[in-house]
């Protein structure tokens, strides 16, 4: 039976949601292996890097399922930084013979974000979802490079339009239920 550890910040955790309404916990229910959770509200890349050993290696994980950057970016962290978080957490599943699945973060719904989180951090503009556009494209041409899967969950939440689309956000942030149905059901055909 497998063992995936899903890990990363508040989108992977499932802020927002009922526990049964996490991505993690419905792709629990429809692969029927042990999923764990270990998406911690706030983290970024470098917190997951701290604790990919413990977190994934030390639960002897077979597959883990990483989803990191969006707080970086809002904080304002280079995109070279980042990168070289998610490339180190990657290597270190590569010589643990871990398969991984890097995702691309889900994009921001700005204008709704700006209102419910003003007081926490700027969301204005569109510089987060640029950030997290180009993360995308680096994670592709990575994950090409040493055969590790990736998954874009940025491109699944665009309107045809260009417009990030508001149906599956609770706050601009984080996705509501209809938005970890759709996380699960685009895992389920990579597992």
């Amino acid at each position: 039976m497998k063992k995936i550890v899903c890990i990363g910040d508040s989108l992977t955790y499932g802020y927002g949601v009922k526990k049964s309404e996490r991505w993690s916990s419905i792709l629990e229910n429809e692969i029927y292996s042990e999923v764990l959770n270990k998406g911690i509200c706030g983290d970024t890349s470098t917190g997951v890097l701290s604790r990919i050993y413990r977190d994934v290696i030390l639960n002897k994980a077979s597959e883990a399922i990483i989803m990191i950057g969006t707080n970086d970016f809002i904080w304002g962290v280079a995109q070279e930084q980042v990168r070289a978080n998610i490339a180190t957490v990657l290597f270190h599943m590569l010589n643990y013979n871990i398969n991984s699945i890097i995702a691309i973060p889900t994009p921001v719904y700005s204008s709704l974000a700006e209102k419910k989180w003003k007081s926490v951090a700027n969301y204005g503009g569109n510089s987060i979802n640029d950030n997290l556009k180009k993360l995308g494209v680096w994670i592709k041409e990575f994950s090409k490079d040493y055969t590790i899967r990736n998954i874009d969950f940025n491109s699944m939440f665009y309107k045809e339009n260009e417009e990030v689309n508001p149906i599956y956000y609770i706050d601009g942030l984080h996705l509501n239920s209809i938005g970890h149905k759709k996380i699960a059901k685009e895992l389920v055909k990579i597992l």
